[in-house]
Protein backbone atom coordinates (compact mmCIF):
# COMPACT_ATOMS: atom_id res chain seq x y z
CA UNK A 1 0.00 0.00 0.00
CA UNK A 2 1.41 3.37 -1.13
CA UNK A 3 1.59 6.20 1.55
CA UNK A 4 -1.32 7.92 -0.52
CA UNK A 5 -3.42 5.29 -0.28
CA UNK A 6 -2.65 4.16 3.17
CA UNK A 7 -4.01 8.26 4.18
CA UNK A 8 -6.55 8.29 1.91
CA UNK A 9 -7.85 5.52 4.27
CA UNK A 10 -6.46 6.65 7.52
CA UNK A 11 -9.39 9.39 6.75
CA UNK A 12 -12.04 7.25 5.75
CA UNK A 13 -11.54 6.04 9.53
CA UNK A 14 -11.78 9.93 11.02
CA UNK A 15 -15.17 11.30 11.78
CA UNK A 16 -16.91 13.84 9.02
CA UNK A 17 -17.48 16.07 12.20
CA UNK A 18 -14.00 15.76 13.58
CA UNK A 19 -12.49 16.85 9.76
CA UNK A 20 -14.88 19.42 9.90
CA UNK A 21 -13.60 20.89 12.75
CA UNK A 22 -9.74 20.57 12.19
CA UNK A 23 -10.00 23.24 8.98
CA UNK A 24 -12.74 25.49 10.90
CA UNK A 25 -13.65 28.05 9.74
CA UNK A 26 -13.21 28.17 5.99
CA UNK A 27 -15.50 31.21 5.40
CA UNK A 28 -16.55 34.30 7.10
CA UNK A 29 -18.63 33.93 10.37
CA UNK A 30 -21.33 36.24 11.62
CA UNK A 31 -21.44 37.49 15.46
CA UNK A 32 -24.93 38.72 15.78
CA UNK A 33 -25.86 41.46 18.86
CA UNK A 34 -29.51 41.26 19.16
CA UNK A 35 -29.21 44.65 20.97
CA UNK A 36 -28.50 48.11 18.86
CA UNK A 37 -24.73 49.22 18.27
CA UNK A 38 -23.42 50.76 20.75
CA UNK A 39 -24.17 49.02 23.92
CA UNK A 40 -21.84 46.39 26.12
CA UNK A 41 -23.26 43.87 24.12
CA UNK A 42 -22.23 44.99 20.75
CA UNK A 43 -18.67 46.32 21.92
CA UNK A 44 -17.62 43.13 23.44
CA UNK A 45 -19.06 40.96 19.66
CA UNK A 46 -16.79 44.01 18.30
CA UNK A 47 -13.40 42.92 20.73
CA UNK A 48 -14.38 39.19 20.06
CA UNK A 49 -14.61 39.31 16.63
CA UNK A 50 -11.65 41.54 16.14
CA UNK A 51 -9.58 38.65 17.87
CA UNK A 52 -11.30 35.85 16.76
CA UNK A 53 -10.70 36.81 13.12
CA UNK A 54 -7.09 37.34 13.39
CA UNK A 55 -6.78 34.07 15.22
CA UNK A 56 -8.80 32.08 12.40
CA UNK A 57 -7.68 34.25 9.98
CA UNK A 58 -11.14 34.75 8.62
CA UNK A 59 -13.34 37.60 8.45
CA UNK A 60 -15.43 37.92 11.81
CA UNK A 61 -18.35 39.86 11.60
CA UNK A 62 -21.24 41.49 13.58
CA UNK A 63 -24.45 41.60 13.28
CA UNK A 64 -27.05 44.05 14.79
CA UNK A 65 -30.17 42.98 14.59
CA UNK A 66 -31.94 44.41 17.57
CA UNK A 67 -35.95 43.82 18.63
CA UNK A 68 -38.29 42.28 20.72
CA UNK A 69 -35.93 42.01 23.75
CA UNK A 70 -33.53 40.74 21.81
CA UNK A 71 -35.78 37.82 20.54
CA UNK A 72 -35.50 38.63 16.42
CA UNK A 73 -31.63 38.79 16.93
CA UNK A 74 -31.78 35.25 18.95
CA UNK A 75 -33.97 33.37 16.64
CA UNK A 76 -31.79 34.20 13.39
CA UNK A 77 -29.67 31.91 15.52
CA UNK A 78 -31.57 29.29 17.14
CA UNK A 79 -33.39 29.29 13.19
CA UNK A 80 -30.25 29.37 11.81
CA UNK A 81 -27.52 26.51 10.24
CA UNK A 82 -25.95 24.71 12.96
CA UNK A 83 -22.74 25.07 11.22
CA UNK A 84 -20.45 26.97 13.86
CA UNK A 85 -20.69 30.20 11.40
CA UNK A 86 -23.66 32.31 13.46
CA UNK A 87 -22.96 32.77 17.01
CA UNK A 88 -24.73 34.73 19.54
CA UNK A 89 -23.68 37.18 21.92
CA UNK A 90 -26.45 36.96 24.44
CA UNK A 91 -27.39 38.55 27.96
CA UNK A 92 -30.22 38.52 30.49
CA UNK A 93 -32.65 39.08 27.21
CA UNK A 94 -31.60 35.48 26.05
CA UNK A 95 -33.11 34.70 29.93
CA UNK A 96 -36.54 36.37 29.80
CA UNK A 97 -37.48 36.02 26.34
CA UNK A 98 -39.25 33.04 27.04
CA UNK A 99 -41.15 34.78 30.06
CA UNK A 100 -41.96 38.06 28.34
CA UNK A 101 -43.15 37.26 24.56
CA UNK A 102 -46.50 36.06 24.10
CA UNK A 103 -45.08 33.83 20.95
CA UNK A 104 -41.54 32.90 21.33
CA UNK A 105 -40.46 32.80 17.34
CA UNK A 106 -37.60 30.31 18.13
CA UNK A 107 -37.72 26.88 20.19
CA UNK A 108 -35.43 27.71 23.56
CA UNK A 109 -33.66 24.21 23.43
CA UNK A 110 -32.84 24.75 20.28
CA UNK A 111 -29.83 27.25 21.31
CA UNK A 112 -27.45 26.52 23.83
CA UNK A 113 -25.26 28.37 26.09
CA UNK A 114 -21.46 27.53 24.66
CA UNK A 115 -19.04 30.06 26.72
CA UNK A 116 -19.58 33.16 28.81
CA UNK A 117 -17.29 35.71 28.87
CA UNK A 118 -17.94 38.52 31.33
CA UNK A 119 -20.47 40.16 34.01
CA UNK A 120 -21.14 43.07 35.56
CA UNK A 121 -23.14 43.72 38.67
CA UNK A 122 -25.68 46.75 37.92
CA UNK A 123 -25.45 49.93 39.48
CA UNK A 124 -28.16 52.71 41.01
CA UNK A 125 -27.53 55.73 39.34
CA UNK A 126 -29.81 59.07 39.73
CA UNK A 127 -29.24 62.63 37.88
CA UNK A 128 -27.02 64.86 39.85
CA UNK A 129 -29.96 67.42 39.68
CA UNK A 130 -32.25 64.94 41.80
CA UNK A 131 -32.44 65.85 45.71
CA UNK A 132 -31.10 62.24 46.84
CA UNK A 133 -27.52 61.38 47.72
CA UNK A 134 -27.82 57.71 49.01
CA UNK A 135 -30.62 54.60 48.62
CA UNK A 136 -32.29 55.43 51.52
CA UNK A 137 -33.28 59.08 50.32
CA UNK A 138 -34.28 57.74 46.83
CA UNK A 139 -36.65 54.99 48.87
CA UNK A 140 -37.85 58.32 51.04
CA UNK A 141 -38.08 60.78 48.15
CA UNK A 142 -39.80 57.85 46.09
CA UNK A 143 -42.46 57.85 48.80
CA UNK A 144 -43.02 61.05 49.27
CA UNK A 145 -43.60 61.64 45.68
CA UNK A 146 -45.58 59.26 44.58
CA UNK A 147 -45.62 58.72 40.21
CA UNK A 148 -43.42 61.49 39.89
CA UNK A 149 -40.14 59.60 39.61
CA UNK A 150 -38.64 57.83 36.51
CA UNK A 151 -36.62 54.48 35.57
CA UNK A 152 -34.72 54.03 32.37
CA UNK A 153 -33.93 50.99 30.73
CA UNK A 154 -32.65 49.55 27.95
CA UNK A 155 -35.78 47.54 26.67
CA UNK A 156 -38.51 45.78 28.62
CA UNK A 157 -36.46 42.45 30.12
CA UNK A 158 -33.49 43.70 30.16
CA UNK A 159 -31.15 43.54 32.75
CA UNK A 160 -31.22 47.41 33.86
CA UNK A 161 -35.18 46.63 34.17
CA UNK A 162 -35.37 43.62 35.89
CA UNK A 163 -33.14 45.21 38.33
CA UNK A 164 -35.37 48.44 38.63
CA UNK A 165 -38.25 45.94 39.38
CA UNK A 166 -36.54 43.39 41.86
CA UNK A 167 -35.23 47.02 43.47
CA UNK A 168 -38.63 48.50 44.14
CA UNK A 169 -40.00 44.91 44.90
CA UNK A 170 -38.14 44.91 47.54
CA UNK A 171 -38.10 48.58 48.89
CA UNK A 172 -41.99 48.34 48.48
CA UNK A 173 -41.84 51.52 45.87
CA UNK A 174 -43.12 52.52 42.57
CA UNK A 175 -41.19 54.27 40.16
CA UNK A 176 -42.33 55.02 36.46
CA UNK A 177 -40.95 52.62 34.13
CA UNK A 178 -39.27 54.01 30.63
CA UNK A 179 -38.32 51.47 28.41
CA UNK A 180 -35.73 52.30 25.51
CA UNK A 181 -33.79 50.67 22.17
CA UNK A 182 -30.82 49.98 23.39
CA UNK A 183 -28.50 51.43 26.10
CA UNK A 184 -26.82 54.18 24.25
CA UNK A 185 -30.92 55.77 23.66
CA UNK A 186 -31.28 55.06 27.49
CA UNK A 187 -28.26 56.74 28.53
CA UNK A 188 -28.39 59.75 26.70
CA UNK A 189 -31.84 60.77 27.39
CA UNK A 190 -30.83 59.69 31.36
CA UNK A 191 -27.85 62.14 30.91
CA UNK A 192 -29.90 64.97 29.10
CA UNK A 193 -32.31 64.49 32.41
CA UNK A 194 -35.26 63.43 30.91
CA UNK A 195 -35.29 60.27 33.44
CA UNK A 196 -34.79 60.16 36.99
CA UNK A 197 -32.55 56.78 37.45
CA UNK A 198 -30.95 54.19 36.10
CA UNK A 199 -29.25 50.51 36.41
CA UNK A 200 -26.13 50.77 34.62
CA UNK A 201 -22.67 48.95 34.66
CA UNK A 202 -19.63 50.58 35.79
CA UNK A 203 -19.23 52.17 32.71
CA UNK A 204 -21.11 55.51 33.96
CA UNK A 205 -18.83 56.04 36.33
CA UNK A 206 -17.07 58.70 34.38
CA UNK A 207 -20.11 60.24 34.29
CA UNK A 208 -20.08 60.58 38.31
CA UNK A 209 -16.94 62.09 38.42
CA UNK A 210 -18.13 64.75 36.06
CA UNK A 211 -21.09 65.72 38.04
CA UNK A 212 -23.58 64.78 35.46
CA UNK A 213 -24.92 61.47 37.44
CA UNK A 214 -25.08 60.45 41.54
CA UNK A 215 -23.87 57.06 42.41
CA UNK A 216 -26.04 55.51 45.13
CA UNK A 217 -25.28 51.29 45.17
CA UNK A 218 -23.87 48.50 43.62
CA UNK A 219 -27.05 45.56 43.21
CA UNK A 220 -24.23 42.90 44.70
CA UNK A 221 -23.07 40.98 47.52
CA UNK A 222 -19.63 42.74 47.74
CA UNK A 223 -18.41 46.24 46.97
CA UNK A 224 -16.91 46.25 43.50
CA UNK A 225 -13.19 46.65 43.08
CA UNK A 226 -11.78 49.54 42.52
CA UNK A 227 -14.74 51.51 43.05
CA UNK A 228 -14.54 50.44 47.73
CA UNK A 229 -16.67 54.16 48.12
CA UNK A 230 -19.74 52.99 46.23
CA UNK A 231 -21.77 50.93 48.98
CA UNK A 232 -23.92 47.93 47.87
CA UNK A 233 -27.10 48.36 47.94
CA UNK A 234 -28.13 45.82 50.86
CA UNK A 235 -25.77 48.16 53.06
CA UNK A 236 -28.58 50.83 52.92
CA UNK A 237 -31.08 48.40 54.10
CA UNK A 238 -32.46 46.99 50.83
CA UNK A 239 -31.96 43.23 50.98
CA UNK A 240 -31.73 40.43 48.43
CA UNK A 241 -31.39 42.89 45.76
CA UNK A 242 -28.71 41.26 43.72
CA UNK A 243 -28.62 41.43 39.60
CA UNK A 244 -25.93 41.59 37.12
CA UNK A 245 -25.72 42.15 33.51
CA UNK A 246 -23.40 38.90 32.04
CA UNK A 247 -22.51 38.26 28.35
CA UNK A 248 -21.74 35.20 27.04
CA UNK A 249 -21.93 33.38 23.40
CA UNK A 250 -24.13 31.05 22.65
CA UNK A 251 -24.68 28.36 19.75
CA UNK A 252 -27.73 26.24 17.39
CA UNK A 253 -27.88 23.02 20.19
CA UNK A 254 -27.38 20.66 17.29
CA UNK A 255 -23.99 22.15 16.00
CA UNK A 256 -21.55 19.31 15.72
CA UNK A 257 -19.69 18.96 19.13
CA UNK A 258 -16.57 18.83 17.48
CA UNK A 259 -17.51 22.80 16.06
CA UNK A 260 -18.36 23.53 19.40
CA UNK A 261 -15.43 22.23 21.08
CA UNK A 262 -13.12 24.17 18.46
CA UNK A 263 -15.04 27.77 18.99
CA UNK A 264 -15.12 27.29 22.61
CA UNK A 265 -11.43 26.80 23.28
CA UNK A 266 -10.79 29.70 20.34
CA UNK A 267 -12.70 32.10 23.08
CA UNK A 268 -11.36 31.27 25.81
CA UNK A 269 -7.58 31.37 24.37
CA UNK A 270 -8.85 34.97 23.09
CA UNK A 271 -10.30 35.92 26.70
CA UNK A 272 -6.77 34.67 28.13
CA UNK A 273 -5.16 37.43 26.18
CA UNK A 274 -4.37 40.70 28.54
CA UNK A 275 -5.25 42.97 25.76
CA UNK A 276 -8.63 41.85 24.79
CA UNK A 277 -9.90 41.09 28.39
CA UNK A 278 -8.87 44.93 29.59
CA UNK A 279 -10.68 46.04 26.59
CA UNK A 280 -14.24 44.30 28.07
CA UNK A 281 -12.99 45.14 31.37
CA UNK A 282 -13.28 48.68 30.63
CA UNK A 283 -16.68 48.08 29.45
CA UNK A 284 -17.20 48.13 33.33
CA UNK A 285 -17.69 44.78 33.09
CA UNK A 286 -15.73 41.80 35.04
CA UNK A 287 -13.77 38.87 32.96
CA UNK A 288 -16.02 35.53 33.99
CA UNK A 289 -14.77 33.04 31.87
CA UNK A 290 -17.98 29.77 32.52
CA UNK A 291 -16.95 26.92 30.30
CA UNK A 292 -20.48 24.81 28.62
CA UNK A 293 -21.51 22.86 32.05
CA UNK A 294 -20.59 26.14 33.92
CA UNK A 295 -22.03 28.46 31.69
CA UNK A 296 -25.26 26.18 31.20
CA UNK A 297 -25.72 25.84 35.26
CA UNK A 298 -25.78 29.28 35.76
CA UNK A 299 -27.85 30.16 32.61
CA UNK A 300 -30.20 27.68 34.57
CA UNK A 301 -30.56 29.56 37.42
CA UNK A 302 -30.81 32.63 36.20
CA UNK A 303 -33.79 31.71 34.26
CA UNK A 304 -35.65 30.43 37.36
CA UNK A 305 -34.79 33.13 39.46
CA UNK A 306 -35.99 35.80 36.51
CA UNK A 307 -38.67 33.89 35.75
CA UNK A 308 -40.39 33.62 39.46
CA UNK A 309 -40.01 37.48 39.42
CA UNK A 310 -41.42 38.27 35.96
CA UNK A 311 -44.19 35.67 36.89
CA UNK A 312 -44.83 37.10 40.21
CA UNK A 313 -44.85 40.61 39.10
CA UNK A 314 -46.76 40.25 36.07
CA UNK A 315 -44.15 41.90 33.79
CA UNK A 316 -45.18 41.92 30.49
CA UNK A 317 -43.31 42.62 26.75
CA UNK A 318 -44.82 42.38 23.43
Amino acid sequence: MTKAIHFAAMLLLVPAAAVQAASFPEKPVTILVPYSAGGITDQIGRILADKLGKKWNQPVVVENKPGAGAAIGTAAVANGKADGYQLLIGSVGTVTNQFMLKSLPYKTQDLEPLLQISEAPNVLYVRSSLPVKSVTELVDYAKKNPGKLTFANSGIGSSPHLAAALFQDKAKISITNVPYRGTSAAIADFLGGQVDAYFDTMQSMPYVKQGKLTVLGVAAQNRVPGHPDVPTIAESGIADVLASSWFGVFIPAKTPEAIKTEISKAITEAMQDQQTARKIEDLGTVIQVRDRQQFKQFFDKETQRWGELIKRLNIAGS
